[in-house]
C-alpha cells in the first residue's frame, strides 16, 4: 500500500505540472510530461487491482481513455480538463484512501539524503547533525491532499505553514514560473528553502544555469532532508545551499547582477526567528515585490518619458550648490511647520516639496521651487490635479507615470536613476548624471540636495514614522486604524513611535547614504523618528 501511495503522489506531482503548462499555452512541455503521464496511469491500473481499488480502476481506465483521445486530437483544452476535473480528483480520492488504512506512509531519507551530502557540503552537513536529534516542538508535519507533506512552524504571531496543504506542486510551478518571468539566467538566488517543493520546480527549468539557496533555519532543512529525498538533487552541481547566519550572510548574494535572479520563499521569512534578521529580509521582500510588480509599467514610462525631450535635470545644478535645501515632505509634522515655511527667506534657500503635498503647500500660500515625483502608478495624478498649470517647474524619474508627466503643463526636468538600466544606458549613451532613488520621492530629493551640492539639506515633514498615529500631515493621510503589523523605532523625542517596514526601509536608506558625506550638512525638524546623521532642530534655528 504505502509502494501505491508514493507511485500516486509522483503521477499527481507530473499531472500537476502536465495543467499548468497546457493552461500556460506551452504545449510542448505539457504533452511531454503527460506522454510519461499515460504510461504510469497504465502501470497504476495494475496496482490499484493488486491493493483492493477494483472499483475505482474502472473510473481511471475511463479516464485514461478520454486523455489519449485528446492527445490524438491534440485537444489542449480537453486534454487539461480531463487531468484537473477528471483524474486530479481520482487520486486524491485514492490517496484519502490510503490515509484511513495505512498507518505508516512516512518514509525516512536522512540516510539517502546524508550520503551525498557529506561529499558536498561536509560543513553543513555537520551542522544538520547537530541539530537532527533536538527539534522543538514549534515544528510539525502534516499530509498535504496530494499525498506530500506540509512543515509548519510556531511564531510569535501564530502557527504558518511553509508550503501549500492542497497542491504543493502547483504553488512550486507557480512560483517558478513567476520567478523566471521568461528570463534565463546564470545563477538564481533563493532565499528560503522550506520543503523544497519550490526549489525542485526550479530545477526542472533549462533556463537556469545554477540554483543557490539561502537558509537559515537548520531544523527546517535537517526536518525536510529527512523526510523528501533530495539524493539525486544534490548530486547536480546546479544546486547549492548556503547556510545564513547574519544579514551580512544574505546581503553578499542579494546584488543585482544581469546574470543573477534573486527570489524570495516568502513563508520561510515569516517564521524566522531573529527579529532584526527577520526585519533586514522582509525590508528586501519588499523592495522585490515592487521591482518586480512594476517592471513592465517602468519600462513603458521610461519610453514615453524620453520622448518628451524634456531638458535633463543636472541643468539645475549651479541654482542648488551651497544653497540650503529645505525639503518638504508628507509626514505629519509638516502641520507644524507651516507658519515658518511661509515666512522663509528665500535669498540662500530653495524649497523642494514632494508632490503629495504640493497642493497643500499652494493652498497654504505656500509656493514651492520645485515639485518631485518618481512614483509609476498613474493613480498618483491626484498630486497634481488642479495645480497642473500653477508654474512650479516639476523634477521627475525618467520611470514616474508618464501620464502624470503629460499632464503637468510647466516647466519640467528628467533625471535618470541607478540601478534602472533603460535608464543607465540612456543616461551613458548621453553623458548624462545618476541619481539613487532609495525608492521614495523623499530619498531621491536627499540624494539630488546632496548631488548638487547644497550646503545644508533641512528635512520637514520628513517622520518616516506616525507621530501621535497619524499617517500624514493633514488633508492627505488619515489616523492609524491597527498597529499590530507595525513597527517600533526610536523618535526625535527618544520615546518610541510606531513606522512601517516600508517606511524604516527609507530611513535606514537615508542613514546610509548621508553617513560618508562631509561637505553637507543635515538637519531634520521633523517630529517622527530619528534619522542618524541628521541634526534635530527648530526649522527657525536651522536657517
Amino acid at each position: 500500500m504505502k509502494e501505491l501511495f508514493e507511485e500516486i503522489k509522483m503521477i499527481i506531482k507530473n499531472v500537476t505540472e502536465s495543467i499548468f503548462y497546457f493552461r500556460s499555452q506551452n504545449d510542448k512541455r505539457a504533452y511531454n510530461i503527460s506522454n510519461q503521464i499515460m504510461n504510469l496511469l497504465q502501470d497504476l491500473a495494475v496496482k490499484m487491482v493488486e491493493n483492493g481499488f477494483a472499483g475505482q480502476t474502472e473510473e481511471l481506465l475511463f479516464i485514461l481513455q478520454m486523455a489519449l483521445e485528446a492527445m490524438d486530437t491534440r485537444d489542449s483544452v480537453k486534454m487539461a480538463d480531463v487531468l484537473e476535473d477528471g483524474l486530479m480528483p481520482l487520486l486524491h480520492q485514492m490517496q484519502e484512501s490510503i490515509f484511513e488504512q495505512e498507518e505508516e506512509l512516512l518514509t525516512d531519507y536522512w540516510g539517502k539524503n546524508r550520503l551525498v551530502l557529506r561529499g558536498k557540503d561536509r560543513g553543513l552537513y555537520e551542522k544538520l547533525i547537530q541539530v537532527r536529534d533536538h527539534v522543538s516542538d514549534d515544528y510539525s508535519i502534516s499530509w498535504a491532499k496530494t499525498g506530500d507533506l506540509v512543515l509548519s512552524v510556531m511564531t510569535e504571531q501564530g502557527m504558518y505553514q511553509l508550503n501549500s496543504a492542497c497542491n504543493p506542486w502547483r504553488e512550486a510551478a507557480i512560483y517558478a514560473e513567476s520567478a523566471l518571468q521568461g528570463k534565463a539566467c546564470k545563477e538564481c538566488v533563493v532565499v528560503g528553502f522550506g520543503m523544497g517543493y519550490h526549489i525542485e520546480m526550479l530545477a526542472k527549468r533549462p533556463e537556469i544555469g545554477k540554483i543557490i539557496v539561502l537558509e537559515n533555519d537548520l531544523t527546517q532543512l535537517a526536518i525536510t532532508l529527512g523526510y523528501r529525498d533530495f539524493s539525486q538533487l544534490f548530486q547536480n552541481d546546479r544546486l547549492c545551499i548556503v547556510y545564513c547566519q547574519e544579514k551580512e550572510d544574505y546581503a553578499k548574494w542579494l546584488v543585482g547582477d544581469k546574470n543573477r535572479i534573486c527570489c524570495i520563499w516568502y513563508p520561510s521569512v515569516r517564521v524566522t526567528s531573529e527579529k532584526i534578521l527577520r526585519e533586514f529580509l522582509e525590508d528586501y521582500w519588499i523592495q522585490y515585490s515592487s521591482i518586480r510588480n512594476m517592471g513592465g509599467i517602468l519600462d513603458s514610462n521610461f519610453e514615453s518619458n524620453i520622448e518628451k525631450e524634456d531638458e535633463e535635470i543636472s541643468f539645475l545644478q549651479p541654482l542648488f550648490s551651497q544653497k540650503t535645501m529645505i525639503l518638504a515632505a508628507a509626514g505629519p509634522s509638516l502641520d507644524d511647520n507651516l507658519e515658518a515655511l511661509k515666512n522663509l527667506n528665500r535669498t540662500d534657500t530653495i524649497l523642494v516639496c514632494v508632490g503629495k503635498i504640493a497642493r497643500k503647500l499652494l493652498r497654504e500660500g505656500i509656493r514651492p521651487d520645485y515639485i518631485v515625483m518618481i512614483d509609476g502608478l498613474r493613480g498618483t495624478r491626484w498630486q497634481i490635479r488642479e495645480i497642473e498649470d500653477c508654474g512650479v517647474p516639476l523634477l521627475y524619474l525618467s520611470t514616474c507615470a508618464s501620464s502624470v508627466v503629460d499632464a503637468y503643463q510647466g516647466k519640467r526636468y528628467i533625471a535618470f536613476q541607478e540601478g534602472f538600466p533603460m535608464a543607465e544606458e540612456y543616461a551613458k549613451e548621453h553623458q548624462y548624471a545618476l541619481y539613487q532613488s532609495g525608492g521614495s520621492v523623499a530619498t531621491f530629493a536627499v540624494d539630488l540636495g546632496i548631488k548638487f551640492g547644497c550646503k545644508k539639506i533641512v528635512c520637514v515633514g520628513l517622520d518616516m514614522g506616525y507621530p501621535a498615529e497619524r499617517t500624514h500631515a493633514s488633508g492627505v493621510g488619515s489616523k492609524v486604524a491597527d498597529t499590530k503589523n507595525l513597527r517600533q523605532v526610536e523618535s526625535v523625542s527618544g520615546q518610541k513611535i510606531y513606522t512601517n517596514k516600508t517606511l524604516d526601509i527609507y530611513r535606514q536608506w537615508i542613514e546610509k547614504r548621508i553617513s560618508e558625506e562631509k561637505k553637507t550638512e543635515f538637519i531634520n525638524v521633523s517630529n517622527g523618528a530619528r534619522i542618524h546623521g541628521m541634526k534635530e532642530m527648530a526649522l527657525e534655528t536651522a536657517l
